[in-house]
């Protein structure tokens, strides 16, 4: 006896399957089959009955040495290392641990000593015995399909591969070993397999539990137990339903619609182990909850009270039910579980608060609202914060809105107030940790900027409207002023910031400001620059055409110095094409002016140099300086191409000039054509004939007449 309470300084850790609190009685999850429960996946192939056998042996040897390791235990000292151990001394073995397991349950159930400790020893005691009873099947095997895998708790076992049973229709259910038996559902009744896979209980009851400490709660009109040699108990009398929760230990509820804890001696002794309630449930992973009429409790899985049933509710906190939430008399405070009142039952509500735990994992608060208003309680240390009139939800910076009279501000997880309840209104933290915030003046006036999560304030607040950040980081302020040029009187005048803080785009005159309004926008030119849509106000106050303004994406500094009708994507020269008042030029991408807009059209540019349309209706060529390369003479131009471009001066009157507008071929052809096969250019006249010329310009077809042709133009 002396031996078996050395267990009590070394009790190896239980793996439960307590049942979830408002379901007690509630079946186990299947997976996606709708048949198998529980991770069923083979770590390893067992190639013969004998790798099992010494699989097995090595496996109840751990759990004898876990169980009894305060002793040295010379049981199985001489196990043979041998992969195919034989049936006559894995028999043998077996034997010497069913001994050893059925002595120590009979000495510690004739003490008289009951408590939560010597229930948990007798529990290892009993589910190591469970298992060692369904692992004697490999003894008469000779062949046979076997795996190492987990069960349910968790532990190493070598057993039938279940998903042999995937498939076939006449099972509705099949679990996981527990304690050396796998339930199972067949032709719509319960039974259970041995580590073999042997339907060792047959498949008969209409309800069966999972094996809880050497025994299984089943359902056969009337409720019993069956013991891991499949032998039934007496009836249960009274009892309706119950659910197996650990340690032999079971949740029944009787015909008068009471419940209580049983044990798995119930059949014999004929009473629970706690009272009678009208409601048990679980409460955390040591308690359970219970109901008396309009009143809770708490009791031990041995039975015993451990809260007097006189509280009108119960719950626990996120505090893994360090605390609970008490209600009394309509009051609701904060106890522990040794029932000790922490905060008395003073409050309206208490509730725990769901933090995701991406923000914070080891946060742990509630809201306590009462007549003053509420207040946060971290439930870690049962520290409160100061009471508000509203507390808003955490984001995802761990910070949640707070208002204290007509003022709003931002408490922390930390219950410390990092930005202090002075502003009218607060938005939510956009991507760059900024929030919207407006304080009323003196003046009765509302101003408006952005502050950080600290308080910091990056947008001055100043302005009478703020709007959203861009994706890329900028926003725009507007301020209503009456001193404004254009148009004259009062105005509303637009600025953009950064992210940071800087002004990226300001007042045109600080003195007399042009009402520009501004919009941020998503649009990017050649993946660096972002447009923002430029609204230049006219005499009479109405906005014109959309007109656009430059920022570089990475620095948001603003690139152009004017906004423009119209701006094309930057070429290979990096200019930008910009129209302003209807006519085109050139920047480039620091904003400076390389052409000025006085071109009524432009070409996208070809080698360098860009066709341009001059006052005169003419076109010519400027180059990417904005100097003029080709005169304004021509009713057309193309594109150069291989420094070659073709020209007119009306209709019939085509020609070729290179890039110094040298006329290679003057306009004097109806046509020119640009051969694709071999980059020539074909040349016709008004008569049909035809002329090529190289790509330097040179005549290779029809020359002499070619020659006169050139002769007269350059005469």
């Amino acid at each position: 006896m002396k031996k078996i309470y050395c267990l009590l300084l070394s009790i190896i850790s239980y793996h439960s399957l307590i049942a979830q609190q408002g379901a007690i009685f509630a079946s186990a999850k299947k997976d996606s089959s709708g048949v198998f429960i529980g991770d069923m996946h083979a770590t390893e192939q067992v190639e013969s009955v004998g790798a099992a056998r010494q699989y097995a042996i090595l496996n109840l040897k751990k759990d004898l040495e876990g169980l009894d390791r305060s002793t040295k235990n010379n049981l199985l000292a001489d196990v043979v290392n041998d992969r195919n151990l034989n049936s006559e001394i894995f028999t043998t073995y077996l034997s010497r641990l069913d001994k050893k397991y059925k002595g120590d349950i009979r000495s510690i159930e004739t003490d008289n000593i009951r408590d939560i400790f010597q229930i948990d020893q007798k529990s290892e005691i009993k589910k190591r015995h469970s298992s060692v009873v369904s692992a004697q099947c490999f003894s008469s095997k000779n062949d046979g399909k076997f795996i190492k895998m987990k069960d349910l708790d968790g532990d190493d076992i070598v057993g039938f591969p279940l998903e042999t049973f995937k498939g076939n229709s006449r099972y509705g259910l099949v679990e996981n070993y527990h304690q050396g038996f796998a339930r199972i559902k067949k032709d719509q009744v319960f039974g259970f397999l041995n580590y073999c896979g042997d339907e060792t209980i047959p498949c008969q009851y209409e309800k069966a539990e999972l094996f809880n400490d050497g025994k299984a709660l089943v359902k056969k009109f009337d409720w019993y137990f069956i013991d891991a040699y499949g032998n039934e108990s007496d009836i249960l009398e009274n009892v309706v339903d119950v659910k197996a929760l650990r340690m032999g230990i079971s949740i029944a509820k009787f015909k008068n619609g009471k419940f209580a804890l049983i044990d798995n001696n119930y059949d014999v002794s004929k009473k629970p182990l706690s009272d009678y309630f009208d409601e048990i449930v679980s409460f955390n992973s040591e308690l359970y909850r219970v109901k008396t009429g309009k009143s809770f409790g708490l009791i031990k899985i041995d039975g015993s009270t451990k809260i007097d049933a006189i509280y009108d509710n119960i719950n626990s906190t996120t505090e893994q039910g360090k605390w609970m939430i008490i209600e009394q008399n309509k009051k609701v405070g904060l106890m522990d579980t040794d029932g000790n009142i922490k905060i008395k039952p003073s409050f309206e509500s208490l509730i725990n608060i769901n933090i995701d735990p991406t923000i914070s994992a080891g946060s742990n608060l509630g809201i306590a609202r009462d007549e003053a208003g509420i207040r946060l309680v971290d439930f870690k240390d049962l520290r409160t914060s100061k009471t508000y009139s509203s507390i808003g939800d955490f984001n995802r910076f761990g910070l949640a809105q707070i208002k204290d009279g007509k003022y709003v501000g931002f408490i922390n997880l930390e219950l410390k107030v990092v930005i202090e309840p002075i502003y009218s209104s607060l938005g939510n933290f956009n991507q760059f940790g900024l929030v919207s915030a407006c304080k009323t003046n003196i003046n009765g006036a509302t101003k408006c900027g952005y502050i950080k999560f600290d308080g910091t304030e990056i947008i001055p607040i100043a302005f009478d409207e703020v709007a959203n950040f861009s994706r890329f980081g900028l926003v725009v302020a507007k301020e209503n002023v009456k001193n404004c040029s254009l148009p004259a009187g009062n105005c509303r005048v637009d600025v953009i910031y950064d992210k940071n803080g800087n002004l990226v785009i300001g007042k045109t005159n600080e003195a007399a400001p042009i009402g520009i309004k501004y919009a941020t926008t998503d649009t990017l030119f050649n993946g660096s620059y972002i447009a923002i849509k430029t609204f230049n106000p006219t005499k009479n106050g109405d906005d014109m055409s959309v007109e656009y303004n430059l920022v570089e994406r990475y620095s948001l500094r603003r690139i152009t110095t004017q906004s423009y009708l119209s701006i094309k994507r930057y070429d290979s020269n990096q200019l930008f094409p910009v129209m302003k008042d209807g006519k085109w030029g050139l920047i480039d991408t620091t904003g400076k002016v390389i052409a000025k807009p006085t071109y009524k059209d432009i070409m996208v540019t070809t080698e360098g140099l860009y066709g341009v349309r001059y006052d005169n209706n003419k076109y010519g060529f400027i180059d990417k300086k904005g100097k003029v390369q080709v005169a304004f003479d021509y009713d057309e131009v193309r594109p150069f191409n291989n420094g070659l471009s073709i020209v007119s001066k009306g209709q019939g009157k085509l020609g070729v000039i290179n890039r110094f507008n040298a006329k290679i071929a003057p306009c004097y052809f109806t046509e020119v054509n640009i051969l694709p096969a071999t980059k020539q250019l074909e040349l016709v006249d008004s008569s049909g004939n035809k002329f090529v010329l190289n790509a330097n310009g040179d005549c290779v077809t029809n020359c002499t007449k070619l020659d006169e042709i050139r002769k007269i133009a350059n005469q």
